[in-house]
Order: structure tokens, then C-alpha cells, then sequence
């Protein structure tokens, strides 16, 4: 990382640049490049007053060396004495601290971690190796893969605190986003490594010597002869066991995060990220349906508890434990020898090629002329892009071309046995001596301890593809779709109640619209009666005007009246 002055697009002027192992150089650059080596193996025997002696500066760091490489960024000359290279940003655990004893703590400390930096080297290079086939340049970045794998060998989870507490103890105070407190994928530099070391260890045994000083060197020291010194570099676990096994079981990590990020909550504890708990774990597997008779709740819980003796105390178990991703990882990896039995493998491995895929894939799909290495590799690295490219093929399909490259793994010992044999019945002809029929023999040992090897391997990388590929895997998905199913549904009915709820609103507004008409109707029917009554009501003082009937009825009557006067 180059932090500083550009000419050009170019690195030019005074400016930083921190090296991949974390060693930091601070100086002038020219047309990019650094304009004056440091002599880096003078920073680490440098002494705490030389930067006041410009004779001893001189001398120990060379004469091309510029004073601005004993500076820090801000301008502030530097009084480390590990040097700019491993310099160490000691403010947030100082500030607990009363200003008169902030320097003695801060020198006492660095003195501490110069004693122990040899090791602390060596430890931080042995843990960002692993997993790790190869570097360019022979350097590795530690992530936090690698940084909790070394809290959990060195113990320092037995200290009653897990290690998503020691996440949040780390990032407290730091501008680290809430997403990445946890993330596996985190590099560490060699400087941010120690630093981690002094704030944990400041956090675990401050209340040991509260009353005693300098209380920073007497923590770390403390941590250094209890946890460091006896248990680092001692892997355990499941991930990091084996480098074959290893590089094969990386294949599945990035698929493993997204489902280990799926089911994640919130914590209870500020800064309130995403964490897993044990309950959320096992209730994960309950969903999968993975939970039978051969991966029992028991069962998970030994598993769990093996490595932390604050889960399960032989009654009692503990389910609020939290767990980071590599006790979420390693924990499945045990969990696949355990769920799928060994027939089961070995009846995948046993199957002819036409049972699984209905295709041959046998020996057209490699090399004849490859060696038994580039078998394995292409055996371990074939899964890769069928995880990660998710290819339209079935699942059986898929395992029937990892089985047949294990046959072919499996057969070609035989071959070597047998030519082996003639080999030896020939040189037993001619010359049968006890010596060769020793070595014969040594050599025929080997061999069956190496085919018995690529015979584990093979059953090994065919348990791991049932659990993860074919299980695991799939009732992610399968839950997956479910979940958005449930959604499509929900908002299914979401959009046909807000449809309802419109037509309501209509029908309501129509039946509003009339009952306001039939509120005005009853007046004009009062208006309607009031002017009939008088027609039926002959006591009405209105009298109206007598209808067409009625004056026809009174000229019969008149008509008749004559007929009888004129009889």
C-alpha cells in the first residue's frame, strides 16, 4: 500500500509504502521507485535514543538512508524501537492508561515484543502458509482464517471469551465496516498481528495485575509463556490437518460463507453484526433435514465441544456460544465423516461408470501419459469448477467422473505390481539373492502403503463430494427456492388484499353514494302524499275539480230523471 506524493501518475516525492510482510518503508521516491534502500536488518538492533544521536542513526541504519525514513506519516519523529518496519499503533490500549506512565508502558512492551520477535516472525509466516500451495515471492498474507486457527491452537478462547468476542474486541475504536468484523477474507499484517496480540492480551489479564506496572509487558508476557510459547504452530482441527486435504477442502469455502451468512442474526452485543450461535447452527441442520440417526444433536454437540470446554460440561450444554465461520467450517468438515458411512463411499467408488451416468467417461476424459500426482491433483481440483460453475449435469453424474478418476488411481498400482513382479522374478532367476528379495520386498511395502494413502484420499474426496455437493448443498437450494416461494406468495396475497382492499373502498363509496340518495328520497315522497290526501279525504277544505268519470256518471243520472217525468 503507497500512501504519499504523485508526479504523473507515478510514485515520485516523499511518500509510504508497506510491503506485503508488513515491513514499512518511508522515504523519498523516484519516477516509482524507491529512491533509497533502507538497510531493514539495522531497523531491528536500533536503540530507543537514536533518534536524538545522529551519529548512532547513521551508523546503524547506513548514510544513504534518509532521516524521513525514521518518521511516521504524521511528521512525528518515531521512538519505536522495533523500528518503522514493525511499528506498532499502540494508542487505543494507551489511552487506558495516565499520560505520565503512557511512554514508560509503550517502551517496556516494545522491549517485550523485540525479545519474542524472532518467534512472533516465524509464527505469523508458519500460519499464512497454510492452505497455501504456492507464493512468487515466498511471502504470505495471514488472513483471518489463519488468525483464528492460531487463537484456537494457542487457547485463547479458554480464557471466557469466544473468538467473535475477540472479533469485537479488535475492531472496537476501528474504522472496519460492520460487514467485514468477521469476514475470513480479512488480510493481516504483520504489525496488525501484533498489535492484536497486545490489545487481547491487555484484555485478558489486565485485571491480574491492576495494581502493578508496566502492566502492558507483564500481560503480554504472561501470554507469550502461557499460550504462545507451548501451543503455537501445534495445528489442530479439521481444515488445516493435511495440505492435500487442505487445498481440497478450500474448493467449498466461498459456498460455505454465503450459507453460513444466510442464517446469521444480529448480536446482542454492540456493534450489533451478523453472528451464528449454536441454536441457529443446529436449527440450520434441523431445516436441511440432516439431522438422523447418524448425525445426532449429540453428536454435534461433541463435535463442537471438542475444541472449546465451554460448550458442554458433561450435564449442561451452552447453545448461545457464538461461532466464526472456521468453527462453522471445520465442524461441517467433521460432521461429513460422521453423516455419510463408509459403505456408502465405498459403494459410490465400487459402481461401473453406465450405473451413475449412463455415460463413460473413463479413460477418454484423461491422460494415459499423466503421472499418478497429476491424477490426484486433477482429482482434487475437478470438484472446483463443479461447485463453483455449477454445471447444468446431475449430481450422479458429476460423482461418476470423480469415481472413475479414482479407479483410474486405483488400477494403475496394480499395473506397477505386476511389472514389479516380473521385474523381480527376472532378477530372481538370475541372481537370487537375500539382499534383493529385501529390498523387493521394502519396495512391495511402499507401494501397498501408498496405494492404501491414494485409497483413503480417494474415499475421503468422495465423502466430502456426497456431503457438500449432493447434501449439503442441495438443501440449501431446495430451502432457498422454498423461502422464494414463501416470498412470491406473500406478495401474491400482499398485491390481491391491496386489490380487495380498493374494491372495498369502492363498494363503500357507492354504497355511501346511495344512501345519501335515499336519504334525500323520503323528503320528496312526504311532498307526493301531501298533495294526494285531499283527492281521497272528502272532508278536505281543498276541493279539487271533479274528473272526467264524474261528469259523465251525473248526465246518466240526468238523462234518467227526465225518462221518468216524461212516463
Amino acid at each position: 500500500m503507497y500512501e504519499g506524493e504523485w508526479v504523473s501518475n507515478k510514485k515520485h516525492g516523499m511518500g509510504r509504502l508497506t510491503f506485503k510482510n508488513g515491513r514499512v518503508y518511508d522515504g523519498p521516491f523516484c519516477n516509482d521507485h524507491i529512491a533509497e534502500f533502507p538497510d531493514l536488518e539495522g531497523e531491528l538492533i536500533s536503540y530507543p535514543d537514536l533518534p536524538s544521536e545522529p551519529a548512532l542513526r547513521s551508523q546503524s541504519l547506513g548514510s544513504s538512508i534518509s532521516t524521513e525514513i525514521i518518521r511516521k506519516l504524521d511528521g512525528s519523529e518515531s521512538s519505536s524501537v522495533l523500528g518503522l518496519s514493525t511499528e506498532l499503533d499502540l494508542s487505543l490500549v494507551l489511552n487506558m492508561f495516565p499520560e505520565r506512565d503512557q511512554s514508560e508502558e509503550k517502551k517496556q512492551v516494545e522491549y517485550a515484543i523485540l525479545r519474542n520477535i524472532t518467534e512472533l516472525r516465524r509464527i505469523y509466516s508458519f500460519y499464512s502458509s497454510l492452505g497455501c500451495s504456492c507464493s512468487l515471492d515466498n511471502t504470505f498474507l495471514m488472513t483471518k482464517l489463519h488468525f483464528w486457527r492460531f487463537l484456537k491452537d494457542c487457547k485463547f478462547h479458554h480464557h471466557k471469551i469466544t473468538l467473535a468476542d475477540m472479533d469485537r474486541v479488535l475492531s472496537a475504536n476501528n474504522d472496519i465496516p460492520v460487514e467485514e468484523i468477521h469476514s475470513p477474507f480479512t488480510t493481516i499484517l504483520l504489525r496488525t498481528f501484533l498489535n492484536s496480540l497486545l490489545q487481547l492480551a491487555f484484555h485478558i489479564h489486565h485485571k491480574e495485575y491492576q495494581n502493578k506496572s508496566p502492566l502492558l509487558f507483564l500481560c503480554f508476557t504472561k501470554l507469550m509463556t502461557e499460550n504462545i510459547h507451548p501451543n503455537a504452530c501445534h495445528v489442530k482441527g479439521h481444515l488445516f490437518c493435511e495440505v492435500q486435504r487442505t487445498l481440497y477442502s478450500m474448493n467449498y469455502i466461498d459456498k460455505c460463507w454465503e450459507i453460513y451468512t444466510v442464517y446469521c442474526r444480529p448480536s446482542a452485543a454492540p456493534p450489533y453484526e451478523l453472528t451464528m450461535k449454536m441454536r441457529h447452527f443446529l436449527w440450520m441442520l434441523k431445516n436441511f433435514k440432516m439431522i438422523n440417526k447418524e448425525l445426532t444433536a449429540t453428536k454435534f454437540v461433541e463435535v463442537i465441544a471438542e475444541d472449546n470446554p465451554f460448550v458442554h460440561d458433561g450435564i449442561d450444554s451452552n447453545f448461545e456460544l457464538e461461532l466464526v465461520f472456521l468453527e462453522f467450517f471445520e465442524a461441517l468438515l467433521c460432521f461429513a465423516h460422521i453423516s455419510v458411512p463408509d459403505q456408502t463411499t465405498k459403494s459410490c467408488l465400487n459402481f461401473p461408470n453406465d450405473d451413475i451416468s449412463g455415460n463413460k467417461f473413463g479413460s477418454t476424459y484423461m491422460m494415459t501419459n499423466q503421472s499418478t500426482q497429476d491424477r490426484s491433483a486433477s482429482a482434487v481440483t475437478s470438484p472446483e469448477s463443479e461447485v463453483q460453475c455449477g454445471s447444468n449435469e446431475s449430481a450422479s453424474s458429476k460423482l461418476g467422473l470423480l469415481l472413475d478418476i479414482g479407479k483410474m488411481s486405483k488400477s494403475e498400482p496394480k499395473v506397477k505390481t505386476s511389472l514389479s513382479d516380473g521385474r523381480a522374478s527376472k532378477m530372481n532367476f538370475k541372481s537370487p539373492g537375500k539382499g534383493l528379495t529385501f529390498l523387493l520386498s521394502q519396495n512391495e511395502k511402499k507401494e501397498k502403503s501408498k496405494d492404501e494413502q491414494k485409497e483413503k484420499l480417494n474415499m475421503w474426496i468422495t465423502n466430502m463430494y456426497i456431503f457438500f455437493v449432493n447434501t449439503l448443498f442441495q438443501a440449501h437450494k431446495h430451502e432457498e427456492t422454498l423461502k422464494e416461494k414463501v416470498r412470491e406468495y406473500r406478495l401474491h396475497n400482499e398485491a390481491m388484499a391491496q386489490q380487495r382492499e380498493m374494491e372495498d373502498d369502492e363498494l363503500e363509496a357507492r354504497l355511501n353514494s346511495l344512501k345519501e340518495e335515499e336519504a334525500k328520497r323520503p323528503d320528496l315522497e312526504v311532498d307526493i302524499t301531501v298533495i294526494k290526501e285531499p283527492v281521497d279525504a272528502p272532508s278536505s277544505s281543498i276541493t279539487p275539480s271533479p274528473p272526467k268519470e264524474d261528469t259523465v256518471v251525473s248526465q246518466s243520472s240526468k238523462s234518467t230523471a227526465s225518462k221518468k217525468k216524461r212516463k
